[in-house]
């Protein structure tokens, strides 16, 4: 394991090089992620190249029978998706539509479509993502080619409206409108794509009907690094609508309570606690948990994904006696509270809340044409 440290809390890399290779592609990772950055910038530059050219094919990208609603960004992982497509399902959509979510399902155990009914919380098949959302009571297919995902959906039930989830740069299906997220950590990252940083595409790739939301910071307010994502982005800011969001704490329980639906707070007991997460940006975990009232003394970070097991669970254990623990929903849904014995386990929930949600709601009923 890799120690760090983030807001007085030590960092321990499960997996030292995705933590390296994850740090580097922010800017961070010390003199070799600095010299890994100079000599890959040509790849960086290739495959800024080849987004645009895939940018280039969408017209003629299939059209599915519901207009489409795209949520995706810029970077690699992280960045709200999931927090958006959860608040599109409570708050954006009309009430009275049935919508269904496509998403490629990364994680899971084997490949196919699968199709999740609201309300199924079975991860292994479909992934992590998936499952949440399901669980929030969406439709839910899945698939790498996001049309037959809708194809497999139509079969069980009539959709209104799609939700694609990642699906910025999923050129295979059209759509009607584009939200592209952004944290204020990824407007401070190198401009630099794949591998030489964070970017999956370029700024000069903005799509015709779009509205950003930045989690953190209104990105028109700031001036940002030179050579930064928020620098290069800085023409999307003024051409596009948007809105800046911020997190809502809605309260931390029980990994028991989270996974019947109940709301059993968590208490710790007074025990050290320590936070392990597998998502794409690990690090803001801590400070999503001091938001929440929670001191986290160390974070042990998986990779994105992480398909948890009782083995990965009895080395927290062996390594932390005595300590309670916290974790993500996302985590929280491969997790059985049975593996920690006695020991207290929290699940952090929080919520995205746009600043100006009218804005995108407004923006999602123009693009399904709504009310019809």
């Amino acid at each position: 394991m890799s120690p760090g440290e983030e807001g007085g809390a030590r960092i321990l890399e499960q997996a030292p090089i995705q933590g390296w290779a994850r740090r580097t592609l922010y800017g961070g990772g010390g003199p070799a992620g600095s010299a890994w950055r100079a000599v890959s910038r040509p790849l960086g530059w290739a495959w800024g190249a080849a987004a645009d050219l895939r940018h280039g094919a969408a017209l003629e990208a299939a059209r599915l029978d519901a207009p489409v609603v795209s949520v995706g960004n810029v970077t690699l992982g992280g960045g709200g998706k999931t927090s958006l497509v959860l608040w599109l399902l409570e708050h954006g959509l009309p009430r009275e539509v049935t919508p269904a979510v496509l998403t490629r399902g990364y994680g899971r155990a084997e490949e196919g479509v699968v199709v999740l009914e609201p309300g199924a919380r079975e991860w292994r098949m479909a992934g992590d993502e998936p499952a949440l959302i399901a669980r929030a009571g969406a439709w839910v297919g899945v698939a790498a080619d996001r049309v037959e995902a809708a194809r497999a959906v139509a079969r069980r039930v009539a959709p209104d409206c799609f939700v694609l989830d990642d699906g910025l740069q999923h050129v295979r299906v059209a759509r009607s409108l584009d939200l592209v997220t952004f944290t204020e950590i990824d407007l401070s990252a190198p401009a630099r794509c794949l591998p030489a940083g964070p970017l999956r595409q370029g700024p000069g790739v903005r799509p015709p009907v779009a509205a950003w939301i930045v989690t953190g910071a209104d990105p028109r307010e700031r001036r940002w690094p030179a050579g930064s994502i928020g620098e290069a982005f800085a023409g999307w800011w003024s051409a596009m609508p948007g809105t800046p969001a911020t997190w809502r704490d809605a309260g931390t329980v029980s990994l028991a309570a989270w996974r019947t639906g109940g709301v059993e707070p968590f208490d710790a007991a007074g025990a050290p606690v320590v936070a392990f997460a597998g998502v794409a940006r690990p690090e803001p975990v801590v400070d999503f948990a001091a938001r929440a009232g929670i001191e986290v003394r160390a974070l042990a970070a998986f990779p994105d994904h992480r398909a948890y097991g009782v083995a990965d669970v009895a080395r927290l254990l062996a390594s932390h006696p005595g300590a309670a623990f916290v974790t993500t929903e996302k985590d929280a849904a491969k997790c059985e509270p049975e593996w920690f014995g006695d020991r207290p386990v929290g699940v952090l929930r929080r919520r995205l809340d746009p600043q100006d949600p009218g804005l995108l709601t407004a923006l999602v009923r123009e693009a399904m044409a709504w009310p019809r």
